[in-house]
């Protein structure tokens, strides 16, 4: 590997951590604005959706868990990608997913890989553990 194929992978794994660097609904909305690319695409368990859904899905997120923390591990680099695991915790306060407030606590948990393009995210693969969400909400059982 060369000496400027570890700088790119470098600069890509520290945008990344800019890109993940916020609090709350403010700053997730603004990273998307900063950091994204304006034809971004997110490759997800339900097909492909661009920024502006990103934005919706966000927006819905902080909705229903309005003290939401995310933590990143396993910051991962390699060519223009970029890829880590990621833990989000936080009560649901509010109506997600068509589910009014059941006031529990969460955790879920995800990878993303994400594809760099002149220091911005052009492109995401993505995918999180839904049911073990649905369980903590009460709305299905998990044998654990």
């Amino acid at each position: 590997m060369s000496i400027t194929q570890n700088s790119i992978e470098d600069s890509n794994r520290e945008q990344l951590l800019l890109v993940l660097d916020h609090n709350g609904p403010e700053g997730a909305l603004e990273s998307l604005d900063k950091y994204y690319t304006s034809d971004f695409v997110r490759h997800g368990d339900k097909g492909d959706y661009d920024k502006e859904r990103l934005r919706e899905g966000l927006r819905r997120l902080y909705i229903g868990f309005p003290d939401l923390k995310r933590m990143q591990f396993d910051i991962i680099a390699q060519g223009d990608k970029v890829a880590y695991r990621w833990e989000a915790t936080g009560t649901h306060l509010g109506e997600y997913l068509g589910v009014r407030a059941t006031k529990r606590p969460v955790i879920a948990r995800g990878m993303v890989m994400c594809r760099f393009q002149d220091g911005m995210v052009a492109e995401e693969w993505a995918s999180w553990n839904k049911a073990s969400l649905l369980h903590d909400l009460g709305i299905i059982p998990l044998d654990r």
